[in-house]
């Protein structure tokens, strides 16, 4: 009679190693992919913002028949006041819209050119700090940037 691994159960050192190196090379590859993906859905809050602030200005412009030259910026009480970075009345800024409305990733910016033409951008911030810019006009054009300051005109259903 043998005593040799009588009824011993067990794993070898090698046999976690393994292990170890399998769950490492999973992460290695699976974390990356998830950090995209997330950057990506953010992007979502972004294109919404931009293309909310597009239609508003449409309507804007069908009633007064110029584009708006601010977004309403709420005050502390959480009422809407003019937006005076670009010198404009409150009765030239647009409701419902606001800088923050894409939430802490994105802050949009509008830019009222003329009375015919405007840009808007998502600026990234925070945990989107280091993602791309994107910019729509008043033709619907889109746009994107690594920096804010050279733009590609490019869909940004390619970005999703």
């Amino acid at each position: 009679m043998s005593l040799r691994c009588r009824g011993k159960k067990g794993v070898t050192l090698l046999e976690v190693m393994i292990v170890v190196a399998i769950v490492g090379i999973l992460a290695a590859v699976a974390i990356p992919a998830y950090n995209s993906y997330v950057t990506r859905a953010r992007r979502t809050d972004a294109f919404d913002a931009l293309l909310t602030v597009h239609a508003a200005q449409e309507m804007y412009k069908a009633e007064r028949g110029f584009y708006a030259g601010a977004i309403n910026e709420p005050d502390g009480d959480g009422n809407p006041v003019a937006d005076g970075t670009w010198g404009y009345p409150e009765e030239q800024s647009l409701p419902g819209c606001s800088g923050q409305m894409a939430g802490s990733n994105y802050t949009i910016e509008m830019r009222r050119i003329d009375d015919d033409s405007y840009e808007v951008r998502a600026h990234p911030q925070g945990r989107q700090s280091n993602d791309l810019w994107f910019k729509i006009d008043q033709d619907g054009t889109q746009y994107y940037s690594s920096d804010g300051s050279s733009w590609t005109v490019g869909r940004w259903e390619e970005l999703r």
